[in-house]
């Protein structure tokens, strides 16, 4: 039963978690394949982790359509990853769900009962406040207007564009200076690691996106490799090596190593990290 808590590539089911700095799961999301097995799952996950299901309170339960998402992981639940961020949490999951010829899914949502009371108060504190809509600052890729993308963290923002966006990455200060003197009909878009280059240009919105932590790197990499990878790790990682390009090629590594050099997980882990970081 404890394998539910293991990250791994999952075909039936997928338990997404919030938690707190003391690792305390205040947010659960159970998808699956069916209404039975997210019960299954969730009840599993609460027998593994030691948790008592009168903790927490059910907010949301139903089907949904996969549509176009291929599978389900801490990368693709961005949104979500964004909100409990807000509220002090870090989102992990016990892997990947792939959704290959699935088309609806079930998901539970829970949260804890502190964390359920908090909300409330809140919400019920800001009353006489205008509501602010949400909005996420990769949000203001959507909207047709130039943009600078100072990418650290190493997301695809090509993925995030609209079809008639131009994307230029690392482009010289002169050629993007042209471009903005341009009459156009389409926004451009500078990605780059050092949005201190462009501080001349008068870009509409300027979008910051900060490493990883060593947390998040952690989760990343063992969603990845499918199984668990401590963040103690990688304290001596330097920031810019904690991107999300960075987990991809850590991964790939490992997997290598343990492929054709026939190395156990945490030899061959041990090793890409200092291959990764240039060691001996």
């Amino acid at each position: 039963m404890e394998d539910i808590l293991i990250p791994k590539e999952r075909r039936d089911a997928v338990v997404l978690i919030g938690v707190d700095r003391g690792e305390n799961v205040e947010f659960i999301k159970v998808y699956a394949v069916s209404e039975e097995k997210a019960k299954q799952t969730l009840e599993e996950f609460f027998s593994a982790r030691g948790l008592f299901p009168g903790d927490y309170r059910l907010v949301s339960r139903g089907s949904e359509e996969v549509g176009e998402r291929k599978a389900i992981t801490t990368k693709s639940e961005a949104s979500l990853s964004a909100s409990l961020a807000r509220l002090g949490l870090r989102l992990l999951s016990n892997g990947v769900l792939y959704l290959e010829g699935v088309e609806r899914i079930y998901q539970f949502t829970l949260v804890s009962e502190s964390l359920y009371r908090r909300i409330t108060t809140e919400k019920e504190g800001d009353v006489k406040e205008e509501p602010i809509p949400e909005f996420e600052p990769l949000d203001v890729l959507s909207l047709g207007v130039d943009v600078l993308v100072e990418n650290l963290r190493g997301i695809e923002v090509a993925e995030l564009l609209p079809p008639n966006a131009v994307l230029l990455k690392e482009p010289p200060l002169e050629e993007v200076y042209e471009l903005l003197e341009t009459e156009r009909d389409f926004p451009v878009v500078v990605e780059t690691k050092d949005a201190g280059r462009y501080s001349s240009l008068d870009f509409p919105a300027v979008v910051r996106l900060p490493p990883l932590t060593v947390e998040e790197f952690a989760a990343e990499l063992s969603e990845r490799l499918g199984f668990v990878v401590e963040p103690e790790r990688f304290l001596d990682y330097p920031p810019e090596r904690l991107n999300l390009k960075n987990v991809d090629a850590l991964a790939g590594l490992v997997k290598a190593l343990m492929a054709q050099k026939r190395f156990s997980p945490e030899e061959a882990l041990s090793l890409a990290v200092r291959l990764n970081l240039g060691g001996p």
